[in-house]
């Protein structure tokens, strides 16, 4: 009998520790405010299974009504091992995921002046893309230009700026991509070139999609002249879910 005594009194303190612990985080770290019927235990007192039971329904209540905020996530990255003339990416939805952050690392693999760029859905309409950058080239002071991407169709990233590419180089860019349709898809773009101490491109500007009614479901990565990503080339897609 004593012992029966004992393990109430052991169950009683643990029901109401874990009932406060859980109010507490709820209502202190997670800033949640908790309606309803919601019993507090003392000393002494005989613990219900209703009034428990009501406590735990009006806590999962609360928390399953905590907003959740979207925030960047990786959903495709690429390590190439092998030259190749194109990467695709499928299966995207640009009206849902509104835009894509894009992160790319070429490796040159071929000789000869050429740009990386992005087609969108397949569309190899040249007079469909448009640049608008800045770019300084081996130290040069920067200069403006406004134009479609040159040879190739799709979003211009990053190029030789009419030099040849020369194997191993490397071309890096940063990219944003407001993606969801109704307007011109937009972004704003970082990029960079290096092969050597006197060999450089760096540039800033921005890109735009004149087709404004088909979702972006998919992205084409490709060089103008060929098999111009090499291996040790490295693609992310990043959205914010």
């Amino acid at each position: 009998m004593k012992f029966s005594r004992i393990k109430n009194r052991a169950m009683k303190n643990f029901l109401a520790g874990l009932a406060v612990g859980i109010g507490i985080l709820s209502a202190g770290l997670l800033a949640v405010t908790v309606s309803g019927t919601f019993t507090t235990f003392t000393s002494s007192t005989t613990i219900k299974a209703s009034e428990v039971n009501t406590n735990f329904a009006a806590l999962k209540t609360a928390i399953e009504g905590i907003p959740t905020e979207k925030t960047w996530r990786l959903i495709y990255e690429n390590d190439v091992t092998t030259t190749t003339s194109s990467i695709v990416v499928s299966g995207l939805n640009g009206d849902s995921d509104l835009e894509y952050m894009i992160f790319t690392k070429f490796v040159g693999a071929t000789a000869g002046s050429g740009d990386f760029q992005i087609e969108l859905n397949g569309d190899s309409t040249n007079a469909n893309y448009i640049v608008h950058n800045m770019s300084a080239v081996n130290g040069s002071a920067p200069s403006g230009t406004l134009s479609s991407p040159g040879s190739g169709a799709g979003l211009a990233i990053n190029g030789t700026g009419g030099s040849s590419l020369t194997a191993g180089t490397i071309f890096v860019s940063k990219l944003l991509l407001f993606a969801k349709t109704g307007t011109r898809r937009i972004a704003l773009y970082e990029m960079g070139k290096t092969l050597n101490t006197s060999e450089s491109i760096i540039a800033s500007g921005s890109l735009w999609w004149n087709n404004t009614s088909s979702n972006i479901t998919d992205m084409r990565f490709f060089y103008t002249n060929g098999n111009g990503i090499g291996a040790g080339s490295r693609i992310e897609i990043w959205t914010k879910r």
